[in-house]
């Protein structure tokens, strides 16, 4: 009888830690969770003017429509290409270059495929620029 009732006991105490444990908000370990990208389908490149020797920062991100997807640069991209900062679409044009345009649709430049997984621009012919991916 005494180990039935040490068994009952602990059962109950078992139980009751169970559920204030599920009570709270779930114990998440805030260096591991915000060490998963908020948005994982972004694609984050360091683009390169070899002339001019400068770089900046810009991200490819949400999907817009069947082609096209979402496309940020800083202001500090102007300084690799004029007018690189006012970019917000990636336009694939189903011919294997892609558009990086303005809220217009009107292409800053245009990209093909480079080495690896790096793009290259092909349009305007001046502008040498890459795409790596940073990520």
């Amino acid at each position: 009888m005494k180990t039935l009732t040490v068994v009952a006991v602990a059962g109950v105490a078992s139980f009751g830690t169970w559920l204030m444990a599920g009570s709270g908000e779930p114990a998440i370990d805030p260096i591991v969770s915000h060490s998963v990208p908020a948005h994982a389908n972004t694609h984050a490149y360091t683009i390169s003017n070899i002339v001019a020797k400068t770089a900046c920062l810009a991200e490819r991100g949400e999907k817009l429509s069947g082609r096209s997807e979402a496309f940020t640069a800083g202001p500090d991209c102007d300084a690799v290409w004029p007018g690189l900062s006012r970019a917000r679409t990636w336009i694939n044009n189903g011919d294997g270059t892609m558009d990086v345009a303005d809220t217009h649709g009107e292409a800053i430049l245009t990209v093909a495929d480079g080495d690896g997984l790096a793009y290259e621009a092909v349009e305007p012919l001046d502008a040498l620029l890459t795409f790596v991916p940073a990520d």
